[in-house]
């Protein structure tokens, strides 16, 4: 018999009472079964077979026997439900749990990390919001930027010592004369669909980025994209650029088919990385690994991750970033069991290749003047906010920053003056939780000097939107700045393409960011932009266009379940290199 057909009976008998020995006979649970003595018998045997109960009969007229319940009818339902998410079956686990969407939250973070079904290795995870579709020609935050890295190639990838590695293409070269980038790619590759991927679709990919404007201001210098052999793309610039390589080795130049541009809603998209998308909607995303994938194929099998509001579950397993009250470090937890601590838990820990900073928006309806900005950015400072995240009890994970990149040298400046600062004062923000932690740390600072502050809370898009169009109107802006893997071109473009960055400095300042960063990448190579990059970095602090707050401590611990795990630049673990002895 099978166990939901128990299940069944057993919650009829749940009625009697559990955890305590109960003194009846066998007609009387005969009766609550609503069945006869004789199946009554088998039944009870079944049950205690599982573990379920504990069934001790006494033989003779009046004698009564002992009966007892070990589970509530939730924990045992809980159990069962277990049994069918382990086994990748989700609907069955949700219509035991009679589609109660937390109870199967709370299970789906108790069962998540790494199990083998039917010799298979499938991950599983829980994450606190939906994933936007994953093309690369669009705007994404962190976690969507590294579920790209999982689901497309580029021709070439960027090491973190920014050297430039093999992907698609085998071998490159860059004329410093006729200023052309050639790739040449490697043989028989195939999009996650099976059609081929030929120097042809390249150039014709590349041909319908250059008219997005998400992509418009770094290609500006690309005359032509041609294909003279199938196996050979050619880039032909207008200008020298050293780094170009390392432009197209970012996530936003991922391979995909050229049509996939033109298309909108489609959230089974067609990649060509190592793993591909079998469904996305908003209740879950789920990837598989692509056999055809042109290096080595991961060892990850499946990867399935949930979404819960944040609320609904004890913990998260993945929380990119996300602050923790009264917590020093930003975790992020993978295992069959997070909320069981354990003496030998491994734990990775890094201090993020990024920033949270403060703008302050010269293109505010009432922007600050430069006396103003530069008293502000003594009262702002990061040790302030910090002891007022502190006193609020919305700490995070977080390290005094002094400088956009923690590498990078310390900013000194001289106190600044007192002036008088306007009676009321905005604050924009996108909902990224650290972020608004910092906002409501700053208005709380600045009320107690009597100036009234409005926080303004968007959507990443939104924000992001509002500054290209020129319509971000709060005095001040807190946002933040991730490298990828591609950390020095990355870190280029972090300044180079950052519509929120560009809008707040104003024109003179963009202009003049714009111009040192196109001299930057004319004669400098990519392994050296970090280096160069520090400079102009330290000038938007030094002009007190912005003020830097915090750099994130990303943790994170599993319990004996994954082997040999490392934390990605985004924060979240390599799935693709995940594997069990199991």
């Amino acid at each position: 018999m099978s166990d939901l057909t128990l299940l069944r009976y057993y919650s009829r008998l749940s009625e009697l009472g559990t955890g305590e020995e109960i003194k009846t006979s066998l007609p009387t649970v005969a009766e609550t079964l609503i069945t006869s003595a004789r199946h009554a018998r088998n039944l009870l045997g079944d049950m205690q077979k599982l573990g379920w109960l504990e069934w001790i009969p006494k033989v003779g007229r009046n004698q009564r026997s002992t009966l007892l319940l070990k589970y509530s009818l939730k924990e045992l339902k809980t159990q069962l439900a277990a049994i069918r998410v382990r086994a990748g079956q989700y609907e069955k686990a949700l219509s035991i749990l009679e589609h109660d969407q937390t109870a199967f939250s709370q299970l789906l973070y108790s069962t998540s990390g790494a199990s083998m079904r039917e010799g298979r290795l499938h991950i599983q995870l829980t994450y606190k919001r939906p994933f936007e579709r994953l093309v690369p020609h669009q705007l994404h935050r962190s976690s969507e930027r590294y579920l790209m890295r999982q689901i497309y190639c580029c021709l070439v990838g960027s090491r973190a010592d920014g050297q430039l590695e093999p992907q698609l293409a085998h071998h490159w070269h860059y004329d410093e004369q006729a200023f052309e980038w050639t790739f040449y790619l490697r043989p028989a590759l195939t999009f996650h669909n099976g059609t081929t991927i030929d120097a042809e679709c390249i150039a014709s990919l590349f041909g319908k980025l250059k008219s997005l404007p998400h992509y418009q201001n770094e290609l500006a210098h690309l005359v032509e994209v041609f294909a003279p052999q199938s196996n050979k793309v050619v880039f032909q610039l207008s200008k020298p650029d050293l780094g170009f390589g390392g432009l197209i080795s970012g996530v936003k130049y991922g391979i995909q088919p050229a049509s996939q541009v033109n298309q909108a809603g489609h959230t089974l998209v067609i990649g060509s990385g190592p793993f591909t998308v079998t469904e996305h909607s908003n209740s879950k995303l789920c990837l598989q690994a692509f056999d055809r994938y042109y290096a080595c194929r991961a060892l990850t099998d499946q990867v399935t991750i949930w979404q819960f509001d944040e609320t609904e579950t004890i913990e998260q397993q993945i929380k990119t970033n996300q602050p923790e009250a009264q917590s020093s470090g930003c975790n992020y937890y993978l295992s069959r069991s997070a909320a069981v601590k354990k003496d030998n838990d491994a734990q990775k820990s890094k201090i993020e290749d990024g920033c949270m900073f403060t703008l302050f928006n010269q293109n505010a309806e009432y922007a600050l003047d430069y006396a103003q900005c530069r008293y502000l950015s003594s009262v702002i400072t990061p040790t302030q906010v910090f002891e007022q995240l502190q006193k609020s009890h919305t700490l995070f994970g977080c390290v005094l920053a002094h400088n956009l990149l923690p590498g990078w040298h310390k900013v000194l400046r001289p106190e600044a003056d007192k002036v008088p600062l306007p009676p009321q004062l905005s604050i924009a923000v996108y909902d990224y939780s650290a972020l608004k932690y910092c906002a409501l740390a700053i208005q709380t600072i600045l009320e107690a000097l009597g100036i009234d502050v409005t926080v303004n809370t968007y959507s990443f898009r939104e924000l992001s939107q509002k500054a290209t169009d020129g319509n971000l109107t709060e005095s001040l802006v807190i946002t933040n700045i991730n490298l990828d893997d591609n950390r020095h071109a990355s870190a280029f473009n972090s300044l180079y393409h950052n519509p929120v960055l560009q809008s707040c400095i104003g024109e003179n300042a963009q202009q003049w960011l714009t111009q040192s960063l196109n001299q930057l990448r004319s004669e400098t190579h990519l392994h050296d932009y970090l280096h160069a990059l520090e400079p102009i970095a330290a000038a938007l602090i030094n002009q007190y266009w912005l003020v830097p707050l915090f750099h994130h401590q990303q943790t994170l611990r599993f319990h004996g379940v994954l082997k040999d795990v490392a934390l990605t630049n985004w924060g979240w673990p390599d799935i693709r290199n995940v594997w069990s002895t199991d």
